[in-house]
């Protein structure tokens, strides 16, 4: 191996060499670490943020990787749930080009470890322009708990792989329960929502239990060179693309990750016979055109697997995931949990280590090390 330094936090990355992987280890782990997020502290944590929030003429999310799509799925939540205007922003483009206004604001700004770099400089700079700053972190005493005027605990500390995976489900977790009691706050109806919410970490674990067979399933037929194109509409949008992520980072694999109606505007061409549509066709506005679009593809001889909750028959599918009737802005919680086994699957049936994101190639090891943070 090459003389490098190599961090503590990336050591557990080359430990394991076969099943179960830290990468399953941590997804099993999802619904325990979801409950973390319903303990007292965190509750409080959560009214606490909401009492500041609640007053802002706008709400920022931002992040990197994961996080950032986690933001996408947040920002639906805030805008139809709170009725107050939300984005989602790259957390170094916030930095590098930010929006005009954040006095009176809040942003709130994600990170696993809480130490990404680019999200302490966007909550450094949202606070000094006079936003409330949120900070959502799953690892106690790091450095976003130190810049943020609030911070989110719960989450079960940082994950052993380079891939994460339970994380992005508890960051998601959070930006509902913020987002209701937000709206709580603005004086709407949230007891419905409140039911759901409790309900999670129980139901995460059953659509694991129940979708596990079917993802190996699938990665076991997938031909070696096929590409793989996840479509997802609305909130469900963060799952394509977390989705498409997790499969570069387990497998390496081809994967592209794309909002249902910009998919259909030219990326869809570029599909072969035997490659893999992975199609996010939940109960809301973006349900009947999926349903078409996955009809229109049969021509095309690709396989396809639909994730709905849709109870009726989906003939032009090759795969059907089951997920929980929940409201669709709630719905990535559990969306992303088959995929995610999808990508482990896949990568045990080629033999790869997906903890590890090929840092046992000295070559790929050598430019992680040296990646700007």
């Amino acid at each position: 191996m090459l003389d490098l330094h190599i961090p503590e936090w990336m050591k557990p990355v080359f430990e394991r060499t076969g099943h179960p992987y830290y990468v399953w280890d941590e997804l099993m782990k999802t619904p325990e670490c979801l409950r973390t997020v319903l303990e007292n502290d965190a509750a409080r944590a959560v009214r606490a943020a909401a009492d500041a929030v609640a007053d802002a003429n706008a709400v920022h999310l931002l992040g990197c990787g994961s996080s950032y799509f986690s933001a996408i799925a947040g920002a639906y939540a805030f805008n139809r749930l709170a009725g107050i205007p939300a984005a989602a922003h790259n957390a170094f483009e916030f930095t590098a080009y930010p929006p005009a206004g954040l006095a009176g604001t809040a942003v709130i700004g994600i990170s696993h470890t809480g130490g990404t770099a680019a999200v302490l400089d966007a909550i450094w700079r949202a606070e000094s322009e006079g936003a409330v700053t949120v900070g959502l972190t799953d690892v106690d005493g790091s450095p976003l708990t130190a810049v943020a005027r609030y911070v989110l605990p719960g989450g079960g500390g940082r994950e052993k792989p380079l891939p994460k995976t339970r994380s992005f489900a508890v960051s998601l977790f959070k930006h509902f329960r913020l987002a209701v009691e937000v709206a709580r706050r603005r004086g709407r109806d949230v007891s419905r929502l409140d039911s759901v919410l409790e309900q999670s970490p129980d139901v995460a674990r059953r659509v694991l239990d129940e979708q596990t067979p079917v993802a190996r399933r699938i990665a076991s037929g997938l031909r070696s060179d096929a590409a793989v194109f996840l479509f997802g509409a609305g909130p469900n949008v963060a799952c394509a693309l977390d989705g498409a992520l997790k499969l570069q980072e387990m497998v390496q694999a081809s994967a592209h990750g794309l909002e249902l109606e910009e998919g259909m505007h030219g990326p869809w061409v570029a599909m072969e016979p035997g490659d893999l549509a992975v199609v996010y066709a939940l109960n809301g506005p973006g349900y009947e055109k999926a349903k078409r679009f996955v009809s229109a593809l049969s021509a095309l001889g690709v396989d396809v697997w639909i994730l709905t909750d849709e109870p009726n028959d989906m003939p032009d599918a090759a795969f059907v995931s089951r997920l929980p009737d929940v409201p669709e802005l709630f719905s990535p919680l559990f969306s992303a949990l088959p995929v995610y086994g999808f990508a482990y699957e896949l990568a045990l049936a080629r033999g790869i280590r997906p903890d590890s994101m090929r840092l046992t190639d000295e070559r790929y090891l050598e430019v992680r090390l040296k990646l700007p943070r």
